[in-house]
């Protein structure tokens, strides 16, 4: 099985590498992004984004706008990782539909132990691959096929699908 992949979004790069290092012993593959704007350009492109941990506090276009923005296309886990841990600024991620919410400093084992949690409840409860006919859709790779042959799809198109 190919490893799940991660979007880490951190606008300092020495957080991002610390987490990718972490998850990367776990055999998960980490894909980086420095600001809002790059997290939605990759996330829209790459199709098969498992998880992303995300920072509020970014250059460009914050945390907020960026969750706002995937949710309104996908039901991705999103990890918030963040300096501001207010309940207020919880319960606004919980409201935008943050799946955790991870206050700075942290415990990089504790993330991990996050990551693999929320990943368990998402990944179970969907249903990786369904069949019908000669029709197979692969929720966790975002990949549809045909009797065999792999269907190219954007990722709206896929959403579309899957709903």
């Amino acid at each position: 099985m190919d490893k799940l992949k991660i979007l880490v979004v951190d606008d300092e790069s020495r957080m991002r590498k610390l987490v990718k290092d972490f998850l990367v012993r776990k055999n998960y593959e980490v894909i980086e992004a420095e600001n809002g704007e790059q997290a939605i350009d990759i996330f829209f492109s790459k199709k098969d984004i498992a998880l992303i941990i995300l920072d509020v506090m970014m250059p460009k276009m914050d945390g907020w706008q960026v969750c706002r923005e995937i949710r309104q296309f996908s039901e991705v886990p999103i990890i918030m990782l963040t300096a501001k841990g207010s309940e207020n600024d919880e319960l606004m991620g919980f409201d935008l539909g943050v799946d955790e919410y991870v206050s700075k400093p942290f415990s990089p084992k504790i993330l991990v132990a996050r990551v693999e949690a929320v990943l368990r409840r998402t990944t179970s409860s969907e249903g990786e691959v369904i069949n019908v006919g000669g029709i197979e859709l692969d929720k966790t790779a975002h990949q549809v096929k045909i009797d065999g042959t792999v269907v190219d799809l954007s990722f709206k198109e896929f959403e579309l699908l899957t709903y």
